[in-house]
């Protein structure tokens, strides 16, 4: 998809490079302890089941994929940190689960329409430029009658 720049654009490319450097450089894992048990609740409230194919999106660390891998879901984790997804490689194993992992933007998903029976961003697709870009991407990749979710923390700072 060609996006033409603008000056909107290049702000968005600018703190996406930004946000993936800092997303790189730190130790998370410690921080996402914190949210493992919103995690949990948001995969007991999405009701995912057994073989339903589940998209965390934004995945980070890997709370959510591992809450729905737990529950034997066909999880994809997507995230745009390499360093990310390698401290979530690293819990699943830790936690003997396991889902697919891929390195990609959540507001340009490659993968196909209607993909998913679950799509879910726990504390992630809050970060991303263009809310409304990914919205319209989860959307798009939750089939028709699927179920979508999100956990962020409010403007208070409560988790929620």
């Amino acid at each position: 998809m060609d996006v033409p720049i603008s000056p909107t654009t290049a702000r968005s490319s600018s703190l996406k490079h930004y946000q993936r450097s800092a997303w790189s450089a730190g130790d998370y894992t410690s921080v996402a302890g914190t949210t493992t048990i919103a995690s949990e609740l948001l995969a007991e409230r999405l009701d995912v089941r057994p073989g339903e194919r589940v998209l965390d999106a934004a995945c980070g660390s890997g709370n959510a994929t591992i809450a729905c891998a737990r529950r034997f879901a066909q999880v994809t984790g997507l995230d745009f940190s390499a360093t990310m997804l390698e401290d979530a490689q690293r819990r699943m194993a830790a936690e003997r689960v396991s889902a697919r992992l891929m390195e990609a933007d959540i507001e340009d998903i490659p993968l196909p329409d209607a993909d998913f029976d679950v799509v879910l961003s726990a504390f992630g697709a809050m970060f991303a430029p263009d809310q409304k870009r990914t919205a319209a991407e989860l959307l798009r990749v939750c089939k028709p009658g699927g179920r979508i979710g999100l956990a962020s923390w409010t403007a208070g700072g409560s988790l929620g």
